[in-house]
């Protein structure tokens, strides 16, 4: 994703190497069966009914094995390790696109942080509404801001330090633990939230493809044909921008007050890494159309004429299904 970089890492703590020197299939997918030995190999979700398979070429042509046949199929011991990492790769298939073989396993499998990486900017947004509504806790009028620039006008308030400094100390009084303690749990929570900043920033850039195609159907208003299409389109996608603002207004109201966050710290950090896996797996289907409209001049022509096919085409294939069991239920 633009901004939401995937990346296959090691998994924290460990070599990844047993002594023998082959990978840890407990951290990587390492098969030792020949098939998974195949040049060019890997696993993916099939775009029609999205079923983990494994990808192979079959000259100009390529195969997609179900990954539920292949134990079968290629006399994989039910017990080997093999057959338990191809269970793993249906639940891994749902952080990442693409997995090959002796890929590292993702980290939301191994220990629930995230696999993908993500830019300073969101890290400082984190925080900074973080220090906000600590500060606002302080005055009893707890509240989240998450404009960049009123964020950076309060970090560079000469007070804000000394402000969370007290805030620190008198939160470690209520709940009677050091201010480290706070303090670290704090730096947790800002680690947690950074990529749900992350998510909100690239959700933008889907919000942009709907304001896009509301622009575009005042340029194409004497076009029928076309100025259908586009409606259409903004049928299809208005239900899933309103389920996507739902989701952060969700976030939001979970994480804003500090002392509920820090009394029911576990189950808070699990519950912001449940909508940041969930939102991540939502988006990921995003990836391509999203890079198709970044940075597309909205004009008439045949440029845009081909995007919004395509477009229309991506709605129809993964929302159709579901804007019609809605109007059905009307």
């Amino acid at each position: 994703m633009s901004n939401i970089r995937e990346k296959q890492v090691d998994a924290p703590e460990k070599s990844g190497k047993k002594a023998s020197g082959k990978r840890d299939p407990s951290v990587y997918f390492a098969f030792e069966h020949k098939i998974f030995g195949v040049e060019g190999a890997y696993f993916a979700l099939t775009h029609d009914t999205k079923e983990p398979c494994y990808f192979v070429n079959l000259g100009e042509i390529k195969g997609a094995i179900p990954t539920r046949f292949l134990s079968k199929e290629f006399g994989i011991d039910p017990k080997s390790s093999d057959a338990q990492l191809l269970v793993t790769i249906d639940s891994a298939l749902k952080y990442v696109r693409e997995i090959r073989p002796n890929d590292s396993i993702p980290r939301e499998l191994l220990d629930g942080s995230a696999s993908w990486t993500i830019d300073d900017i969101h890290k400082e947004i984190a925080r900074g509404r973080i220090t906000v509504q600590l500060i606002s806790w302080l005055s009893g009028n707890e509240q989240i801001v998450l404009n960049i620039r009123e964020l950076e006008a309060i970090s560079n308030d000469p007070e804000t330090k000394n402000k969370v400094q007290q805030a620190f100390r008198d939160i470690a009084q209520k709940l009677g633990i050091r201010s480290e303690d706070v303090t670290a749990k704090i730096d947790d929570v800002v680690r947690e939230l950074a990529y749900i900043e992350a998510l909100r920033d690239y959700y933008n850039k889907i919000r942009k493809i709907a304001t896009n195609l509301g622009r575009l159907a005042s340029i194409y208003k004497r076009d029928r044909m076309t100025s259908e299409e586009i409606n259409r389109m903004q049928i299809l996608i208005e239900p899933v921008i309103k389920k996507f603002d739902r989701t952060f207004i969700e976030i939001d109201a979970q994480t804003c007050e500090m002392m509920v966050i820090l009394k029911n710290f576990q189950p808070t950090i699990r519950t912001i890494r449940r909508a940041r896996d969930d939102l991540h797996q939502r988006f990921m289907i995003w990836n391509d159309m999203v890079e198709k409209w970044d940075g597309t001049i909205v004009e008439e022509g045949p440029v845009m004429e081909k995007l919004l096919k395509q477009t229309y085409q991506f709605l129809a294939r993964n929302f159709m299904q579901s804007q019609a069991w809605r109007l059905s239920n009307m």
